[in-house]
């Protein structure tokens, strides 16, 4: 064979695009209160519980028990993406990627929505009163867990429990906001993978489930792929959805009706031309929607070290 064949060789000619690894947490809206609404805020009320007054006499005076309304507020946000694709540039080349980008636009909702459902939970909470001050409520520290110097372990994710279960909050609808290392800590307990305290369905699928139950909150994990793959290769990302400061991170345990979201646009994707740009093709997403903490009792902040 001719040893200049070489300059006939082509390049194969691809049809596809393979998007890079990212965070996508589509079931994270779900364990939240969401509402649709128009406004630039959204106003959650709130009605504290009463104590009933004994009755010892007939014909007593009706015994009047005040309620206590207070509220929390929702803050909306607006937020949009969009990519462009030229003409000139789209006749060069074997695929169409309009498709693809608006998957990438809408998953980049998606970690909108976790990010400010995790902000809300770990943040300051606005309380407003009836003249509309408002002001800044921390998450108290009885319902943080220190990280202790360990990652995260069964002793940790019982402690939450009973932080809930002592304030009254529901064991149905629970969830569990977590990171790969902490996943990475369970199945190294027994208490998760022997068969004398579950069904083995964690060390067959190598992790818990997305959404599955487990010590009675569903399990969500949420990574670090943000943006793109390049991050995690890198040693780490910009900005993680879970908090995380140096080694330690911040998982979160939290019943549905603690935490709101509040939308005033969902999700729209739209692809136009555009004539101001040489009539190409633009792929924009656009949303608007804020998030609150609305009841500090039903969240608890569980902190590991990812480093042990």
């Amino acid at each position: 064979m001719a040893q200049t064949v070489d300059v006939s060789f082509v390049p194969a000619l691809q049809d596809t695009i393979v998007n890079r690894f990212a965070e996508d947490p589509e079931m994270v809206r779900s364990r939240v209160r969401v509402r649709q609404i128009t406004g630039k805020t959204d106003k959650w009320e709130r009605l504290g519980g009463v104590e009933l007054t004994q009755v010892t006499t007939r014909h007593a005076a009706t015994p009047h028990t005040p309620m206590t309304h207070s509220a929390r507020l929702a803050i909306l946000s607006d937020f949009a993406g969009s990519e462009l694709l030229d003409q000139l540039d789209q006749v060069k080349m074997m695929i169409d990627p309009k498709n693809d980008y608006t998957r990438n636009l809408v998953q980049a909702w998606r970690r909108r929505i976790a990010r400010s459902i995790v902000a809300a939970i770990d943040g300051n909470a606005t309380s407003v009163d009836n003249n509309d001050a408002r002001t800044s409520v921390a998450l108290p520290a009885s319902q943080s867990i220190a990280n202790g110097g360990t990652g995260f372990t069964m002793a940790k994710w019982r402690q939450g429990n009973r932080i809930l279960d002592n304030a009254g909050v529901p064991r149905q609808d629970r969830t569990l906001f977590c990171s790969a290392f902490a996943i990475e800590d369970l199945l190294a307990d027994s208490q998760v993978t022997s068969k004398d305290y579950s069904d083995l369905a964690a060390i067959m699928n190598g992790t818990i489930a997305q959404g599955a139950r487990f010590m009675g909150a569903s399990v969500i994990m949420i990574s670090d792929a943000i943006p793109d793959a390049t991050a995690v290769l890198t040693g780490g990302t910009i900005d993680p959805i879970l908090p995380k400061t140096g080694n330690i991170r911040s998982c979160y345990l939290f019943h549905h009706d603690a935490v709101g979201l509040s939308l005033a646009k969902d999700v729209t994707a739209e692809v136009d031309r555009r004539a101001d740009l040489m009539n190409s093709w633009q792929v924009l997403v656009q949303g608007s929607l804020g998030a609150v903490r609305i009841l500090d009792e039903g969240c608890v902040e569980v902190d590991l070290d990812e480093s042990v």
